[in-house]
């Protein structure tokens, strides 16, 4: 069987080299796709190619949202811009949406997600960045038995890793929370109706070979990419 090809957003240095953990990557091939970094674009033609092409999005981690984006000012010297992702991955969301085709955000992908749907980001928090391995999965989170969450790990606590210092403050309109955090959080969002639409604010592709829950989230991704 042909492999889905996943198209996978990233950071870059101020040198323009590409800087992503090679996590996503192999979670995504592990769990039977073909992963791919994108190059940032705001180009109409190459921005209709990537929703063309690809089988499903993945938006992964980085630096912090524009506070200007859901209608603030930085208030924080934590909260690190990329203006230059911010444009591409909105360009990029506002091009995929409409496919209905897989989506996936992890960490700065779940914030992307919901800003994008017209929701809002608690610029900073504390106590929710750890300095232990991604391996070590000390926060507890509680899931939503109604969630799509729920639906593929099937168990309403689980444990993760959390390197963060945002998180999704007013959930946007479109989208339904599926998890939270002990300290009352948003960890996890769908989207209704959509045939795979995720996000979570934690880092699963870092622990997944310890965790059949977070292999189970993968498969499921990939496995609605082939459709």
């Amino acid at each position: 069987m042909k492999r889905p090809m996943i198209g996978i957003t990233c950071s870059k240095t101020s040198e323009g080299k590409i800087a992503m953990s090679q996590n996503y990557l192999n979670s995504v091939w592990e769990a039977g796709a073909v992963p791919v970094f994108l190059a940032y674009t705001e180009e109409e033609e190459k921005l209709a190619e990537y929703a063309r092409v690809f089988d499903g999005f993945l938006f992964g981690g980085g630096d912090d949202m524009d506070p200007k984006l859901y209608g603030e000012e930085k208030m924080f010297d934590s909260v690190e811009i990329d203006a230059d992702r911010d444009a591409f991955e909105l360009a990029l969301y506002r091009h995929v949406k409409p496919t209905n085709k897989p989506i996936l955000g992890i960490c700065r992908g779940i914030q992307l997600l919901n800003v994008a749907e017209g929701g809002s980001l608690y610029q900073h928090i504390d106590g929710h960045r750890q300095s232990d391995p991604g391996t070590t999965t000390q926060q507890k989170t509680l899931i939503y038995k109604d969630s799509l969450l729920y639906s593929l790990i099937e168990t309403t606590a689980l444990s993760v890793n959390t390197f963060h210092h945002q998180n999704v403050k007013a959930l946007a309109p479109t989208l339904t929370a599926d998890a939270e955090s002990e300290d009352g959080y948003i960890e996890a969002v769908h989207m209704e109706g959509h045939p795979f639409y995720l996000g979570v604010q934690w880092h699963p592709e870092i622990f997944r070979t310890q965790s059949p829950e977070m292999q189970r989230v993968f498969a499921a991704f990939v496995g609605a990419s082939r459709s």
